[in-house]
């Protein structure tokens, strides 16, 4: 299993943040980023129950598919999402914080490699935690510079 959490402050409400979050197919992924293609495949809002497909680009030549369903839903306070991948599965937590003048994000993932890939555990943590690092930052960025959400 690889576990992984961080936490980043965002000056934005915790109301911003957790919309951006839970309307996360609606962001146009930045040039270069591993996710192609993010859809919400249930229909209505998104609510515990909701799922997404998720189309990755894992290695240069291979592709894969993510399924995730939200697990949890308390606006504005936590959002948690179960998933399942070509040869893993897991989990992301997603708690905000309200502070005086924004919010801390902390970001929780637990990430089970399955079969013959759990051989790969190390250079896939290796692999994973900085583009998770980055993430983060990418949300604070794109929060950050929109004057209004």
């Amino acid at each position: 299993m690889i576990p992984w959490s961080s936490s980043i402050y965002i000056q934005r409400s915790p109301d911003e943040v957790f919309d951006f979050l839970a309307n996360i197919q609606d962001v146009q992924q930045e040039k270069g980023s591993p996710v192609l293609t993010l859809d919400l495949i249930t229909p209505g809002p998104t609510q515990i129950g909701s799922r997404y497909r998720e189309v990755v680009q894992m290695l240069p030549f291979f592709r894969g598919e993510i399924f995730s369903e939200i697990t949890a839903f308390e606006s504005p306070r936590i959002l948690e999402m179960s998933w399942i991948g070509p040869g893993m599965k897991g989990t992301d937590k997603y708690e905000l914080s309200s502070t005086m003048d924004g919010t801390t994000l902390k970001h929780t993932k637990y990430t089970i490699c399955l079969g013959v890939i759990r051989l790969m555990e190390p250079l896939i943590r290796g692999a994973l935690i900085p583009r998770l690092e980055d993430r983060l930052v990418s949300i604070k960025l794109e929060l950050e510079k929109s004057p209004n959400l």
